[in-house]
């Protein structure tokens, strides 16, 4: 079969010509489009940068959240918030097309400028300057931190704007609405700045925040994320008449945080300790108030408070240190940051260049930095940050004592029913340990009341060191509490184990509270369970969680973290404490018509040869069933013999006598004729006082305004006589 052949058609002649003509056209068109967008363009150049914008996206602010407040447990606040604002220029809507009057002038931007200088004092140069420099941009932050009383005195004017008039509208007030018209491309935008309306007042429980919402020590560190909240957004769009049109993401403030703290009662004992370091003064004192029923911590003070709302006052480190001190802080400050800058930028010298002289010179160097102790000045201001309560350690002393006599009471090994010989000391090995007193043939609960160091050791070498350190951890020494505030001590290498006491003498000083380390709270809390019942409660500074509209997020329970000892125990130690406030070593303790249990410590601290002591006393009330524990302590009182715990227990008395009454405790004993005319004498005087003290305010304010008073007449008077001299010359 043949296949048929395709036939190939051709281009002719005629239809090329055709096809060149077309072609030649269509360029022609081409560029007569071109020549006419670019003149479009030229001519219509607003008109389509109009149409742009309303088509695109102009950028976005942040709206800012509010950080959640943190209040006491009666719903007082104890740190809050204050709205500031940042002044943000729009130079492109201040200008808008640059349109001027018949005068050359462009009434938008002189309406705006005028007002911004009438109601902040801006210098209308700097104003013209920065919207002249940025004349195309949409966002120029001008002015940071105003405050509501600036801001809103000039939104209450611009407002004015939105408001018609009428023929019978004054022509003052006409001229302001038209005015307040042409201002434009002015927007505030707000945040919010940290404030703590009590200055210093429970400064180590709550900490502050720094830049970005960043909480730092106490609860705004611990509970950072919780008062924290989400930045909203405002997305801003032009439509075609260049009018901006805005679409926004709201914020998320923060939750707030109800503390266990009772502003009342940390008045109390800061008042009291204020005192305290003024008439005494010490290395450190530090008072802690707790429930024991639960572990709430109801307050807790040490000296040299600093101010939250200015954290970082150098001035405040003069309660630490010397301004030789902080100078040299500073110094050294500046040449570590130099040290590390020279490091980013390679600078430094190698080790394998470094001569032999110069190593030898960084040497000794290192050596004496290491041993002036040499701190930077952030260093300085953590000390004074830093919450000694939680962070600080020492041996306690004798207020360890009832805890030696439970483990054995606990355990079977004692009755109840001893009775031990005191002379004075106790020979340990090759060590002759001593006792405060010559006690001679003392019981059991003497031993505790009188504060017996020859009884504690007998009973620990009775226990054995498996019993007595078993008893020891179940108290909680050498573990952390687990309280809701950074910086809690790791005390596990400051105490013995079975296993690391060698030797006796350990063993027998570790029994009246001696040659270990522990922190107030871990006292605190182990006290708590023995006095409670035997529950160790997990000490906390929080109650619950709130979201910004005052409803309950979170109820922070009440958790026991283990059993130490029964009721049966704890009942006895009880006793004890009781018998040591009446009879014994805590005496001082005493309040008319309360029953008081407590126990005094008297440490002496290393090296032992500087005769340097760290005394304490901690009480509670009522002695029978506690609802209130009162830890105090003093770190190497200003006095010529430290080793007096009748300073601690003077100063716990003096604070439980007001924080009874703000708890609501009532007297459980029957006041003796001599105790009633004592406290009648004593409110008395109390009554007269305070008298005093308002009349003295009343006399101090009144010469106040007589002094201020004075300063405002005499300048004027002063002015008056310059101008005549002027005009006599």
């Amino acid at each position: 079969m043949t296949k048929k052949k395709k036939t190939v058609r051709r281009l002719t002649t005629e239809m090329r010509g055709k096809l060149g003509i077309v072609f030649f056209v269509i360029v022609c068109l081409f560029f007569v489009l071109v020549i006419r967008l670019g003149y479009w363009t030229i001519k219509n150049g607003d008109e389509f940068e109009t149409i742009v914008l309303g088509q695109q996206n102009h950028g976005s602010s942040t709206i800012a959240y509010e950080r959640g407040k943190i209040f006491d447990r009666n719903g007082n606040i104890l740190a809050s918030n204050e709205k500031i604002y940042t002044l943000v220029l729009e130079p492109k809507n201040i200008l808008g097309n640059n349109k001027k009057n018949e005068k050359g002038v462009n009434e938008n931007l002189e309406a705006t400028i005028t007002a911004l200088h009438d109601y902040f004092g801006f210098s209308q140069d700097d104003l013209r300057k920065v919207i002249e420099k940025n004349k195309s941009s949409y966002y120029v932050v001008y002015k940071k931190e105003l405050n509501y009383d600036e801001v809103s005195a000039f939104k209450e004017f611009t407002a004015k704007g939105n408001l018609s008039w009428d023929e019978n509208t004054p022509a003052k007030e006409k001229a302001e609405i038209e005015t307040a018209r042409k201002v434009r491309g002015v927007v505030f935008e707000e945040n919010y700045k940290r404030v703590y309306p009590y200055n210093s007042l429970a400064c180590r429980i709550l900490g502050f925040t720094s830049a970005g919402n960043q909480g730092n020590w106490g609860i705004e560190q611990y509970y950072n994320d919780t008062l924290n909240g989400t930045n909203g957004r405002s997305y801003y769009y032009f439509n075609q008449e260049l009018m901006q049109e805005q679409t926004v993401k709201e914020a998320v403030n923060g939750h707030s945080v109800v503390s266990t703290i009772d502003m009342q009662i940390q008045q109390i004992i800061e008042k009291k300790l204020a005192q305290f370091d003024q008439d005494v003064g010490s290395k450190m004192t530090s008072i802690l108030v707790m429930d024991p029923r639960n572990g709430e911590v109801l307050g807790m003070a040490s000296s040299y408070p600093y101010d939250l709302n200015t954290p970082m006052e150098e001035k405040q480190l003069l309660k630490l240190f010397s301004q030789e001190e902080i100078d040299a802080m500073k110094a050294y400050t500046k040449e570590k940051e130099e040290e590390e800058k020279a490091k980013k930028e390679n600078k430094t010298t190698s080790s394998a260049e470094e001569t032999k002289e110069q190593g030898e010179e960084s040497t000794k160097k290192a050596e004496e930095e290491e041993q002036e102790e040499k701190k930077t000045i952030y260093e300085g201001f953590y000390e004074l940050w830093r919450n000694p309560i939680i962070s600080n350690t020492n041996e306690p002393g004798s207020t360890y004592k009832p805890f030696t006599v439970a483990a054995g009471l606990e355990t079977g090994i004692l009755t109840g029913n001893e009775a031990y010989y005191c002379t004075g000391s106790l020979p340990v090995g090759s060590r002759n340990i001593g006792c405060s007193h010559v006690h001679g043939n003392i019981s059991l609960k003497d031993a505790i009341a009188k504060s017996c160091n020859v009884s504690m050791m007998n009973i620990a070498f009775k226990e054995g060191a498996d019993l007595f350190y078993q008893y020891q951890n179940l108290f909680g020494f050498g573990r952390k509490t687990g309280i809701d505030l950074p910086g809690e001590a790791e005390t596990g290498s400051l105490i013995y184990t079975a296993k690391t006491c060698n030797d006796s003498a350990t063993l027998a000083t570790n029994a009246f509270g001696q040659n270990f380390n522990c922190t107030m709270m871990q006292m605190a809390a182990g006290f708590s369970s023995l006095v409670n019942g035997g529950y160790y409660y997990k000490p906390h500074v929080v109650k619950e969680i709130q979201n910004d509209a005052g409803d309950l997020v979170k109820e922070k329970e009440t958790e026991v973290l283990r059993e130490t000892v029964s009721e049966e125990t704890s009942e006895i130690i009880r006793s004890y404490l009781k018998e040591t406030v009446e009879t014994g070593t805590g005496k001082k303790a005493q309040i008319p018509g309360y029953s008081i249990g407590g126990k005094t410590g008297t440490a002496e601290k290393i090296p032992r040869n500087k005769r340097d002591y760290y005394v304490s006393f901690v009480g509670c009330v009522p002695a029978e069933n506690p609802e209130l524990l009162i830890y105090v302590t003093i770190d190497e009182p200003n006095v010529d013999y430290q080793a007096n715990a009748g300073l601690a227990v003077d100063l716990e008395r003096e604070c439980m006598e007001e924080i009874v009454k703000i708890c609501g405790i009532e007297p459980t004993e029957e006041l003796t004729d001599e105790e009633k005319k004592a406290l009648a004498e004593k409110e008395a005087q109390e009554k007269e006082e305070t008298q005093e003290k308002e009349e003295e305010q009343k006399r101090e304010e009144e010469q106040k305004k007589q002094t201020d008073t004075t300063e405002k007449e005499t300048p004027e008077k002063q002015t008056d006589t310059t101008e005549k001299e002027t005009e006599e010359e």
